[in-house]
């Protein structure tokens, strides 16, 4: 039987849901370990070094609404440079100036992205509750791959569930259809994009997002990895033993096998489509009164918050017992080119 939860927690926290205290002081920006996100293909990244003359920090500090002049003597930045480097980042389009300055990217101290996790519980539970509705269906998509043979769907569960799902082969989907982006935001000439997050669980990722990276091994097979405690794994595979430990156990998909998980998708891709659909007017009110309307588009927030919704929909099947997550984290599989 399916361990739904009722409809009414979906009341409840949408009532409860306000926003929290986000203010940190200089010492705390300073302090914090604020972890890189981006979002982008091919030669789409920033052509400048971020964390140089700590500008990443001077927009965390903007966005905690910190006096500039006070981040300016703790940097000990002189007028000149403070201008100069304003200027630049307006100039890549990472700042801009209203009634005050504020950054242009994703910014989640620990604070707020605790308050875009509560704001995530009522579409994270539908999409929950869709999933589990589908799981038959799934299981027998599931078991016409090869890798089933071998595997069963509960030894995938995790991958299947959270990544193919909903995540690393979802969110163009998601990207292309709901937000109906045709292009990522557009700085100096680039078309990305980024986010600063807070982390205060390191080793694993900041607020325990899961998600997906790869390792290409050699011209035909590659190591994908996803999960939330990605950090110290990906260290740890510069030593071949490590390396080798973790090929020898990770399953193995065939390239039919990983078109097969993308058919999974594709399947559930209109009941993920309906619900945001549905949702739209909530998220376009949480996009406002989380305050992030001010300076960023609704496109750059929502892709953002997407990865705390699919989080909480991960962690609300664990708490079911419809997928397992693995001991260390991390779900790890090889695949063929």
């Amino acid at each position: 039987m399916m361990k739904q939860l009722h409809l009414w927690v979906i009341t409840l926290t949408l009532i409860s849901c306000s926003p929290a205290k986000t203010t940190l002081n200089l010492d705390e920006v300073f302090g914090g370990n604020f972890e890189h996100k981006m979002i982008s293909s091919g030669n789409n990244f920033p052509d400048f070094h971020v964390r140089k003359d700590s500008l990443d920090l001077f927009l965390v500090a903007i966005n905690q609404g910190v006096d500039t002049k006070r981040f300016q003597e703790k940097a000990g930045w002189s007028n000149q440079k403070l201008n100069q480097n304003i200027t630049f980042l307006k100039t890549k389009n990472w700042l801009i100036k209203k009634d005050d300055l504020l950054p242009t990217i994703f910014i989640a101290t620990e604070t707020q992205g605790k308050s875009l996790f509560e704001y995530a519980m009522p579409i994270a539970l539908e999409i929950s509750n869709v999933i589990q509705e589908n799981l038959y269906n799934l299981k027998k998509l599931y078991n016409t791959t090869d890798v089933s043979k071998m595997y069963s769907f509960n030894d995938f569960s995790f991958l299947i569930l959270s990544n193919v799902l909903l995540d690393n082969w979802q969110i163009n989907n998601v990207e292309e259809e709901f937000l109906m982006a045709k292009e990522r935001p557009e700085r100096h000439g680039k078309h990305y994009y980024y986010a600063l997050m807070e982390n205060t669980t390191y080793p694993k990722e900041g607020f325990g997002i899961y998600g997906n990276q790869y390792k290409r091994l050699n011209d035909s097979i590659t190591l994908g990895i996803y999960g939330n405690n990605r950090n110290v794994v990906f260290k740890k595979l510069k030593d071949p033993i490590f390396l080798n430990s973790i090929i020898n156990e990770a399953p193995k998909l065939s390239r039919l096998d990983y078109e097969k998980m993308g058919s999974l998708a594709n399947y559930f891709k209109p009941n993920l489509l309906k619900i945001l659909t549905k949702n739209e007017k909530y998220i376009k009110t949480v996009f406002k009164k989380t305050g992030y309307g001010k300076s960023i588009s609704f496109n750059e927030f929502f892709i953002w918050w997407y990865h705390f919704i699919y989080t909480s929909a991960t962690n609300m099947l664990n708490d079911s017992e419809v997928l397992t997550l693995p001991d260390d984290g991390n779900f790890y599989y090889c695949f063929k080119h």
